[in-house]
């Protein structure tokens, strides 16, 4: 009775079936897409197929745009894939007309480049001529003239490593446009002694880069007063002779 009643179990027990085997399709579908995505991307990047066809540059003022592309250095047919946006930015932050620059790759066969050109802050006269200076003290190229509304820097050393530089060229920045506006020359013999030559004959003597925004504030009303000589290296205590 036991035996006939497991027998009977056993029989009626479903049977496991074993997966059919998977195509012969499928085995060779994912090798097969590796293989085209990796030949897709070789010739993408070898291939002058998707090769630069034009360099467009922007934000160039002075800057001639031939001068930029020759610069970035890429060639016409390049393959885009080749391509290095921040090679592009160094090699074109190497000109000294240069502050800063941005490459964008426009698919499918062009470079954009954005290019921020410096712009004079001061001037100092050296042997070869008049330097202009940006705002950090760089001197970016030599003119034979002044530019008219540039001030002169007159300092010991003019450049970016000259701390007498940078504090005169920071006083400079911080003053209200009408009054920067006034600014003939800016000297700068040390750090701690800086002084702003008006026009009209008009002298400011600013002292140190200390509380420079509190003595660009007050020196506005300060220059309504008649007088030649107005003194704010203590800006709580103003002079005007």
């Amino acid at each position: 009775m036991t035996d006939r009643g497991a027998a009977e179990r056993a029989r009626r027990r479903p049977v496991r079936r074993s997966a059919p085997p998977a195509p012969a399709w499928r085995r060779f579908l994912l090798p097969g897409l590796l293989a085209v995505a990796t030949t897709g991307f070789l010739v993408a990047y070898f291939s002058p197929l998707l090769g630069v066809r034009s360099v467009q540059v922007e934000g160039n003022d002075s800057l001639p745009a031939q001068e930029v592309v020759r610069a970035a250095e890429v060639a016409e047919g390049t393959p885009m894939l080749q391509v290095d946006p921040e090679q592009i930015r160094e090699h074109l932050r190497a000109l000294a007309e240069v502050a800063d620059a941005r490459a964008v790759l426009d698919w499918p066969s062009t470079v954009r480049i954005q290019v921020t050109e410096r712009t004079p802050a001061a001037y100092f006269r050296a042997t070869d001529g008049v330097r202009l200076l940006d705002v950090s003290g760089v001197p970016f190229e030599t003119v034979a003239d002044p530019p008219a509304g540039v001030p002169e820097l007159r300092a010991p050393q003019a450049s970016a490593s000259d701390p007498a530089t940078r504090a005169g060229l920071s006083v400079l920045v911080a003053l209200p446009a009408p009054v920067r506006s006034e600014v003939t020359a800016v000297l700068a013999q040390a750090p701690n002694d800086i002084r702003l030559e008006l026009t009209g004959g008009r002298r400011v003597d600013w002292g140190s880069v200390k509380d420079t925004p509190r003595k660009a504030q007050i020196l506005p009303p300060l220059l309504t007063r008649p007088g030649t000589i107005y003194d704010v290296t203590t800006p709580a205590l103003p002079t005007v002779a």
